[in-house]
């Protein structure tokens, strides 16, 4: 005959389970480089399946706190994904700076219509921006970025209850700030390459007037690349200090972020 305290002691377990997949899931599809579309459904799957286990070990939650219907389960699973959504977008604005300001210096060189495909987010966007793009997530995974969500993720559960998501008008400015630091951001990123792209439209601008022979579509597109590629590649050296600043930055926000969700 089975143990009846065992019987209690799994299913006790397998609800702790539940609860924490309901967490753990939306943070892992939402979050910045797992989430990204370049990786398959499965290996998130994956991943929030093998998280949830060693955290059903470690972190206790109150299986009653699940419901029982099927409304207020619903109702449970949408607290939970906007929870971790409203942490993942915080984090996106970070690699959203960046885009904008790859797409942004890519235009100005010209090469507006060669793009490739983001693996971040699933978009076409030029080969700078692609760049920026690239060198964000490795500095973001050598910085050990990734930790912070799962940092956050472990605390979470002592300053959220689960299905308790309380979204105050604190977080609405959290966000609204960080969407405007994004646009800072970006003109910081692409102020370098930005600024002598100008230059050299306003000098190529003033010679079409004096030197009208002068052929300035066929002069001035390659100039604008050149310029592009030397100086993108020397703000290199001051992209890379302000992004881990940010990153810096993001491992101090997210935590409060999370708390302010607590109510």
């Amino acid at each position: 005959m089975v143990d009846t305290a065992l019987l209690n002691w799994t299913l006790n377990q397998f609800l702790s389970l539940v609860i924490i997949i309901t967490r753990v899931g939306p943070l892992v599809f939402f979050m910045p480089v797992l989430g990204s579309r370049s990786v398959p459904s499965q290996v998130k799957v994956l991943i929030t399946l093998l998280v949830s286990l060693v955290l059903v070990s470690s972190i206790e939650v109150n299986p009653s706190e699940l419901p029982v219907t099927t409304l207020g389960f619903v109702l449970f699973t949408a607290s939970e994904i906007a929870f971790g959504a409203t942490l993942a977008v915080f984090t996106r604005l970070v690699f959203a700076a960046v885009e904008i300001s790859g797409q942004l210096v890519g235009v100005q060189m010209g090469m507006g219509m060669a793009a490739t495909m983001d693996p971040e987010f699933g978009t076409q966007v030029p080969l700078i921006g692609q760049l920026f793009n690239l060198v964000a997530i490795l500095l973001f995974l050598s910085v050990n970025g990734h930790h912070i969500f799962f940092q956050t993720l472990v605390e979470s559960f002592n300053w959220v209850h689960p299905g308790k998501l309380y979204l105050t008008d604190a977080t609405y400015r959290g966000m609204m700030q960080g969407v405007a630091h994004m646009f800072v951001l970006a003109v910081k990123i692409m102020a370098p390459a930005s600024a002598v792209l100008i230059f050299s439209h306003v000098a190529m601008g003033i010679v079409a007037k004096t030197v009208p022979q002068i052929p300035i579509l066929i002069v001035g597109m390659p100039l604008n690349i050149t310029l592009g590629l030397i100086f993108v590649g020397l703000s290199l050296g001051y992209f890379l200090p302000i992004m881990v600043k940010n990153f810096d930055m993001l491992g101090r926000l997210l935590p409060r972020m999370a708390m302010g969700m607590g109510g």
